[in-house]
């Protein structure tokens, strides 16, 4: 696993495990996605799917900076053999938030907010995140409320 953390290094991760796939989890929760940009590369079986990424790995570094970044990333998932789509997609307002991605051996869930999920069959398990541009600042950092 390749991985860079630093406010001028570009992250990179390769992941081949369920647990590595779990990091990549963590890092893209609270992405914001739209629709129109993915793309599906049939020759290489692999899906492209383009991501305003919090950076929760330099969240540590709010008090010196006095502020949190965000980044324009890459979420490359290789070996996709079906795509299956639940919740229209065409409804939502645009953009949607990036909840988690769940892996198993054989399939990647990506759910989102307003209850839209992709589940990708796959033939093995190789995904790639990839920051595509530099970060830059953001005064917000995504809220969760507490659910009791």
């Amino acid at each position: 696993m390749k991985f860079g953390i630093g406010l001028t290094e570009k992250l990179q991760i390769k992941a081949e495990t369920i647990e590595e796939c779990d990091l990549i989890s963590a890092l893209i929760q609270d992405s914001i996605f739209h629709m129109t940009y993915h793309s599906f590369h049939e020759d290489k079986k692999c899906l492209r799917l383009m991501l305003n990424r919090f950076c929760w790995e330099l969240e540590k570094d709010f008090e010196q900076h006095q502020c949190y970044f965000r980044v324009h990333s890459g979420l490359y998932i290789h070996g996709v053999e079906s795509i299956i789509v639940n919740g229209n997609f065409k409804r939502s307002r645009g953009y949607l938030n990036l909840l988690a991605m769940h892996a198993s051996e054989h399939e990647i869930n990506l759910l989102f907010s307003e209850h839209k999920h992709i589940c990708i069959n796959i033939s093995e398990l190789r995904v790639y995140l990839k920051d595509l541009h530099d970060i830059y600042p953001t005064p917000t950092k995504p809220h969760h409320e507490c659910l009791d």
